[in-house]
């Protein structure tokens, strides 16, 4: 399978010339406008480029005739009355759909989010382990920045795998895991942050529980969420089944008082609401809990379930928060891991946990960045 360009004015114009000089089984990859390189062409419309991939045995013999041609007879100038199809004709058309169906769905898939120049660029090994990096959603310009990582050190150390450089770089990305640690005779005070519908509160009760049931410490619970309808009563039940004392506020003022309430407490987990991209009232109350608390951690909750668009924008949104640690919610909603390491990445901040379902107090785990690299390039 090759792939090809084409410049034309429209898409109409592209598909006449595909068609005519590489047949009715070419597949249209990708199409942009772009501009001619010169200032003579600065003031001039851009053009479509369009990006085919084809199979060199299946172009035909003969090229199209570039004459218009008028079916049923008709003469320039006359309107041509359209063909129905025939069986056979419909019979090649569903296996041509079954044949792009497949390209799709396999190598034309990843191409779709790869850099086309530089797929090429690279040796076949490290361009097979580029391609299994994007199709784990991990993001095109990380992907390429580690391609050429490794690609420069085989170059150094001929002999060498690509795959073992390549998850060596991703470590080194990820970073070792920074779960929470609890000093002996010593209070901890976890601030938890993170958009709404993250699973902040489940991921608290779930942490509670570990801290309180296996390492069998003494857990409180203060909640400032107190936006969301049903939030509370969840929160109590989980509560008065771990037998974890539970305090509720509706103001940041009150933080201060609820902490004396839990000073016989060696772990506290501050629950907070979650707020859109831009409110800076929300800012504030976080800067004044921060203020409050001084607390030792600060964890912010994102789900691996998310676009990485939005990803960068709640990372920015926390960006005045001087510390803290990455737990990535959700997990289990997605087969790709490359999220794990777009978040690290972009955030430039650990890894602490992951959570792998609703199960309470089970699906949460200390993140195992080992496993990570390798289901990345697998």
């Amino acid at each position: 399978m090759l792939v090809k360009r084409y410049h034309a004015k429209d898409m109409q114009q592209a598909m006449d010339t595909v068609i005519r000089e590489l047949g009715s089984d070419a597949v249209i990859l990708n199409s942009r406008k772009v501009r001619k390189k010169g200032l003579k062409n600065l003031l001039r419309k851009p053009i479509l480029e369009v990006m085919v991939a084809y199979d060199p045995a299946e172009i035909p013999a003969v090229k199209k005739r570039s004459a218009p041609y008028y079916p049923n007879g008709a003469d320039k100038g006359q309107k041509a009355k359209p063909a129905l199809p025939d069986s056979g004709q419909l019979e090649r058309l569903d296996k041509r759909i079954d044949s792009i169906d497949t390209m799709l769905n396999g190598f034309m898939e990843k191409l779709t989010y790869a850099k086309r120049e530089a797929v090429y660029e690279y040796p076949r090994e490290v361009q097979e382990l580029l391609l299994k990096m994007v199709d784990n959603q991990v993001d095109e310009e990380l992907a390429h920045s580690l391609t050429k990582q490794t690609e420069q050190i085989l170059r150094r150390q001929p002999g060498s795998s690509a795959a073992e450089i390549i998850e060596h770089l991703i470590l080194e990305q990820l970073g070792r895991p920074a779960p929470i640690l609890h000093k002996k005779f010593s209070q901890k005070v976890i601030l938890v942050l993170g958009p709404t519908g993250v699973g902040k509160t489940t991921t608290i009760v779930k942490l509670a529980a570990d801290f309180s049931v296996k390492q069998k410490k003494k857990v409180g619970i203060i909640n400032t969420d107190t936006y969301r309808i049903g939030a509370q009563e969840q929160l109590q039940i989980y509560t008065d089944i771990l037998d974890v004392p539970l305090q509720v506020i509706y103001w940041v003022d009150e933080l201060e008082s609820a902490l004396d309430s839990m000073s016989d407490r060696d772990v506290i987990f501050i629950d907070t609401a979650g707020k859109r991209p831009g409110d800076d009232q929300h800012k504030d109350d976080v800067l004044k809990m921060v203020q409050i608390l001084k607390p030792e951690d600060i964890l912010l909750c994102l789900s691996a379930s998310t676009g990485f668009a939005s990803i960068k924008e709640m990372v920015d949104t926390y960006g005045f928060v001087d510390d803290y640690r990455l737990l990535i919610t959700k997990l289990d909603e997605t087969r790709h891991r490359g999220p794990l390491l777009n978040i690290s990445w972009y955030a430039h901040k650990p890894l602490a946990y992951v959570t792998t379902g609703q199960n309470v107090p089970d699906d949460i785990e200390v993140v195992n960045v080992e496993l990570i690299a390798k289901q990345i390039i697998s």
